[in-house]
């Protein structure tokens, strides 16, 4: 029997486990089928992945769902049934809590599989090949004779079968890859469906380390833990942790980076002291803080001590060799717009590598969309099932907050003007939120290229600053970003000094040096453009005292 297990991923760069975990769950079984696992992103031609699973001829078709690709992969179901009689499952978070909703609305799915599939996805292989007892199968929903039948979903415990075989290894490619040390979450956040699932439990600890270095070296360069809290356990996370910094440069290669997703408020100052010591780049943090109003993560479900929070974050973000990536959430319970921008110039003020807004998704079974009368708002019909207006914020403060998440991205997280933002926030002519609130909704999400944007920057800010020293801080932040990038000319000024300050920049050894003349704090910016980028992605820079270059013969 021909099996297709098939995923839509977000990015080329990405590549989902979900697949390669029902893979080997299939190899495991101890009965053979010629099983392959097909995988493509959403912005490709959806018919021409379509007509390359046809090519295969295959009697069962699976696919892994999520928010991301659920609408693309019910277009490329759709076609392939109307091409074969094809048996299709479906599986994954976007359709285990709405199982009965897809089989009423989309004919051309045939089974829905939910909870853990290792197990229970080649059980339901054997029996579709030995016609046996579909409603064996568990967390299975089907259609018996025009009704729809949810079968029980099982418990699990232990820890499953390695999705790492060759065949993904040989799939991967050097793309980002994924591992799990656990499954659950001990929180009960009323926005995640982490929570709702089995109770937490940790996959054997050995296991763990043996697929740590096998993914290490595939030849990837990021390795991301999924546990949705992987410092649950500090003990066992700090054996991790410790595991990778022994390893590194021996069984793990240096260019690799391990990224992690914690919970910022509960940390152990023994983890403190093992990344503390961490080299530089070796791991990413990703630390969900979604409100600082107390009243708002309390109404979600949410424990987290907000003081204890900002104090471990600014602790990490001092040791200066992680990335530290933190999450907000806009449209949350409680919370308008007053609070909001509270607690966004609190998490600005962190100074993290990058600060994520985020938007509430309502998603199929979590408690935000079960209890409405509780959780009360509204949100598009469509994947991602995103927030357009609560009791707390009106759908117009909503719109106006997407412009100012594009201009977080691109002026912060995108590290391109980190030292005019400095200039502008560090000075007190904005906050952190008048300023992306504003400017976001002036540029209204248009989009141009690097050059333009700095110019609509020069433009929109200079009448709230000192217009010579945003001129000059703007041009500081071009060179330091980009080694291509055309300067505007209305950055530039003949001066006959540039070229002889240029000259001697130009003679220094394994520097391509690109300089700046500020007139106003009487500095020469220089940036050597061969040397390393920061977390930020920009080069570094060095300030010289003017003065020197103007009475100097040389």
């Amino acid at each position: 029997m021909k099996v297709i297990i098939a995923c839509l991923n977000s990015k080329f760069v990405h590549s989902s486990l979900a697949p390669w975990c029902l893979f080997s769950g299939v190899k495991a079984f101890g009965k053979e089928y010629n099983t392959k696992v097909m995988e493509c992103t959403i912005n490709s031609n959806i018919i021409d992945f379509a007509e390359s699973i046809l090519s295969e001829k295959p009697q069962i078709l699976s696919f892994s769902c999520y928010i991301w690709n659920i609408e693309k992969t019910l277009e490329v179901c759709e076609y392939i049934k109307s091409k074969s009689n094809v048996t299709i499952v479906l599986g994954g978070p976007e359709v285990s809590y709405r199982a009965r909703n897809v089989l009423e609305n989309y004919k051309f799915i045939d089974y829905v599989l939910s909870g853990e599939g290792e197990e229970t996805y080649p059980l339901l292989l054997d029996v579709l090949s030995n016609n046996g007892d579909i409603s064996t199968v568990p967390g299975l929903s089907y259609r018996n004779f025009g009704e729809i039948v949810n079968v029980p979903e099982k418990e699990y415990s232990g820890t499953p079968v390695s999705p790492y075989t060759d065949e993904y290894f040989n799939n991967l490619n050097g793309k980002i890859t994924y591992i799990e040390t656990s499954r659950g979450c001990p929180y009960r956040c009323a926005f995640c469906l982490s929570g709702n699932t089995s109770p937490l439990r940790f996959f054997d600890l050995e296991k763990v380390k043996e697929d740590i270095i096998k993914v290490a070296n595939s030849g990837t360069q990021t390795v991301k833990f999924i546990d949705r809290t992987f410092n649950a356990n500090a003990k066992r996370a700090n054996e991790i942790i410790a595991f990778i910094l022994e390893n590194r440069s021996s069984k793990i290669p240096e260019n690799v980076c391990f990224h992690f997703e914690i919970a910022g408020d509960i940390l152990k100052e023994d983890t403190f002291n093992i990344l503390e010591k961490a080299p530089k780049g070796l791991f990413q943090l990703e630390i969900g803080m979604q409100s600082f109003n107390e009243d708002t993560l309390k109404a979600i479900n949410r424990k987290t001590d907000t003081k204890k929070l900002i104090e471990n974050i600014k602790r990490l973000i001092s040791f200066g060799n992680m990335h530290i990536h933190i999450d907000l959430i806009a449209g949350l319970t409680g919370e308008d717009l007053k609070s909001f921008e509270n607690s966004f110039n609190i998490g600005y003020s962190l100074g993290a590598n990058m600060l994520q807004m985020g938007f509430l998704k309502l998603l199929y079974g979590a408690d935000m969309r079960k209890y409405p009368e509780k959780f009360p708002c509204k949100y598009t019909e469509n994947p991602p099932y995103e927030v357009t207006e609560t009791p707390w914020l009106s759908k117009e403060e909503i719109i106006k907050l997407k412009k100012c998440e594009d201009a977080l991205e691109r002026l912060y997280n995108s590290g391109r003007f980190l030292l005019t933002l400095d200039y502008l926030i560090g000075n007190k002519i904005f906050t952190p939120f008048e300023l992306f609130y504003k400017f976001g909704n002036e540029i209204d999400g248009n989009k141009m290229n690097l050059s333009d944007y700095a110019v609509h920057i020069y433009y929109f800010f200079k009448d709230y600053a000192d217009e010579e020293l945003l001129r000059e801080t703007i041009l500081c932040d071009l060179l330091s970003c980009s080694s291509a990038l055309q300067i505007p000319e209305i950055f530039k000024v003949n001066d006959p000094l540039y070229k002889k300050i240029k000259k001697h920049f130009a003679n220094i050894k394994g520097e391509h040096n690109k300089i700046a003349i500020l007139y106003k704090t009487n500095r020469i910016f220089v940036v050597n453009q061969n040397s390393e980028k920061d977390f930020f992605g920009r080069f570094s820079g060095k300030y010289y005292n003017l003065d020197e270059f103007k009475n100097s013969d040389n």
